[in-house]
């Protein structure tokens, strides 16, 4: 009796320990749970997510097929470190015109209105950003540690995602147009 609780005590302690039990983070191929999201903190940003000021929203709310999901924490330095590289993935979308076809948006997880629109108005992101001051939808994604990056439809199927930084932009940005000319 005693060698089959300590097998049972060793088996349940390798599972929970292992990455994938531990981080179950949305993969190729996953859908999400339906998301409802805080509007951004500024006019300008619900503008750019063609959703309607101060109301919560799903990507399904937003018109574009396809939305770039970065998740962001305020006080991260890798999601500063990868935020030029997103700017430029924002130029080099509306310069080929699949601007028409790509939202893109961050989710800052535990990033109250207050925090996000200071975000925005410094500059360091030109893309419109979320709020979840209480984690709701970052706990929806299996609390990813940050910068965490997606390529979503906007019915939630996942069809990149990408944890820390992307070291590549131009590389990601030929998968996100091959992606685009897909969907």
């Amino acid at each position: 009796m005693h060698k089959i609780f300590l097998a049972s005590l060793l088996a349940w302690t390798l599972l929970s320990l292992s990455p994938g039990w531990v981080l179950a983070l949305p993969a190729p191929g996953d859908t999400l749970p339906d998301m409802v999201m805080q509007a951004p903190a500024t006019a300008e940003e619900t503008a750019d997510l063609g959703i309607v000021e101060g109301q919560s929203f799903r990507l399904a709310d937003l018109g574009k097929p396809l939305v770039l999901f970065e998740v962001i924490g305020v006080y991260c330095p890798q999601c500063y470190l990868q935020a030029p590289g997103f700017i430029s993935i924002q130029k080099r979308l509306a310069k080929s015109g699949l601007d028409e076809k790509v939202a893109v948006m961050a989710l800052a997880a535990g990033g109250t209105p207050m925090e996000t629109a200071y975000l925005h108005e410094q500059g360091n992101y030109k893309m419109p950003i979320v709020p979840d001051p209480d984690y709701s939808v970052h706990k929806l994604l299996g609390e990813p540690q940050t910068p965490f990056t997606m390529v979503l439809t906007k019915d939630g199927e996942v069809l990149f995602a990408h944890l820390g930084i992307i070291e590549d932009m131009d590389a990601f940005f030929l998968a996100l147009q091959n992606l685009a000319k897909n969907h």
